[in-house]
This record gives C-alpha cells, structure tokens and sequence, in this order.
C-alpha cells in the first residue's frame, strides 16, 4: 500500500496562500484533504478546482477556528466524510500588522483567540482521531516574527512565539501516541494577500534583517511550504518531532 493512500489531513486556513500551498502539494501525493475557509470562500473554491482537475481530493469546509462548535462541526465533518483524520496543518491565523499602542483590549485578544486559541482548538478536535492513526501528524505555521523583533505588529509576534512553544509542549504529550508535532518558521512568503488587507506602511529597520539579503526579492513560495510540510507527514520523518524548521532564505541569519 502506498505510504499516502487512504491518508486525510485537515488543513485550516487552506484556501489560499500558504494553506493552498500545503493542500495542493498534500493532494498531489494522494492525501484527500478538508481546505478550511473563513473569510475567503471564493479563493477556497478555486484551490478545490485546481486540486481536482490535478487529480486530487478534497473538500471545503467554511468555519472559523476561533468558535469551539464551529471546529467541532468541522473535524465531526471530516471523519464522516473520510472516515479518518491523519494529519492536521495549523495555518489559519491574523495579521493585523498594528503597532502595540493601535491594539485595544477587544482586537488583541480577537487575535489571540484565532492564532493560538484556533491551533489549540483544532488540536484537541483532532487528538483523538490522530491517536487512531499509523502516521498521526500535526503541522503548526509560526513565523519568523517568533525568533526576533522586527519593529512591526508585536500582537501577531506574541502569537507565532507562543506557537513556537505549544508545539514543543504538544510534542512532549504525544510522544506516547506515536503523533509528532512541529512548526514551520516562515519567512516572508508569495500569496495574494493578508486577510483583512491590513497597511503596509510599516518599515523594520535595517538592523533587524540580514544585511547580505538587501535587495533581495525572492519571496518564499507557497509550494515550498507544502512540500516541507509533505515531508513532515511522511514516515520518513518519524524521527522529527518538537521541531521548528525555518523557511526563509536565510532572512534571520545574522
């Protein structure tokens, strides 16, 4: 039996972007995969297309991770559907790119309850049915906004490094269950946009990126992520657990 044949994978945030990325490349080596969509269900559909005529499987489903009964009705969805779930990709999350005094009390916690409060959601959804798998694997998106400041959005920074540490913990809780755990430190990435279209106008100093990278435009693309993320799920990768691999260019290597 192939190593991917009968697999399904939940992957939030999966409709566009990075998420497209890592359902696409999940598809193509045979996973069938629930794409979670929120606020971009058009760009969901056009993934699922794609998916399809390459030969994939895979369905929508709309829900917002920050609402308990809503990942519920979306993990309950996938094992009715598929009968099984073998890996979960954390990916859905918010950048409002605020300065620290823009945040309010109401918007910073909004933040938190989908960033890190949707991972955790999704994660002990998903435990059970992971528990039940030969290859049991979850995915968690940080960022290399985790590993250093960079003058911007220090609310989104808080979140990716909390991430960085609910893996390593997850991680240590599941090594009984045979389910490894690990992140991706992304750096800057090629996808349409941000949800929510948040400003731009913000600018890091000079100090806080790799001096041999200035001018340097080559973005990381969507696919590269999925294939790491591929890799992660594989058997090959029993052995990798607890960890965050850095895809960057070598942005934060200074």
């Amino acid at each position: 039996m192939r190593e991917n044949e009968d697999r399904v994978a939940l992957v939030t945030g999966g409709g566009k972007g990075v998420g497209a990325g890592v359902v696409k490349a999940l598809c193509g080596a045979g996973v069938r995969c629930c794409i979670n969509c929120n606020a971009n269900p058009d760009m969901a559909e056009n993934t699922l297309r794609l998916v399809r005529e390459a030969g994939g499987e895979a369905f929508i489903f709309q829900a917002d991770v920050s609402d308990p009964a809503q990942v519920s009705a979306m993990v309950d969805a996938v094992v009715e559907r598929y009968g099984r779930l073998d890996i979960l990709v954390n990916n859905a999350a918010m950048q409002p790119n605020k300065y620290i005094d823009e945040y309010d009390a109401a918007s910073l916690q909004r933040l938190w309850n989908i960033n890190i409060g949707g991972y955790w959601r999704c994660a002990k959804a998903a435990i059970p049915h992971l528990r039940r798998s030969p290859l049991g694997r979850i995915v968690n998106m940080a960022s290399v906004h985790a590993n250093r400041p960079t003058c911007f959005d220090a609310g989104y920074s808080m979140t990716k490094g909390a991430i960085r540490m609910f893996t390593r913990e997850l991680a240590l809780e599941l090594t009984r269950d045979r389910i490894t755990v690990n992140a991706i430190t992304l750096g800057g990435c090629r996808i349409e946009f941000k949800t929510g279209h948040p400003k731009w106008d913000m600018k890091s100093p000079l100090e806080v990126g790799n001096p041999a990278l200035r001018g340097v435009s080559r973005l990381v693309e969507p696919g590269e992520v999925g294939q790491t993320v591929l890799f992660l799920c594989s058997e090959a990768a029993s052995a990798i657990t607890g960890d965050c691999i850095r895809i960057d260019r070598g942005l934060v290597l200074v």
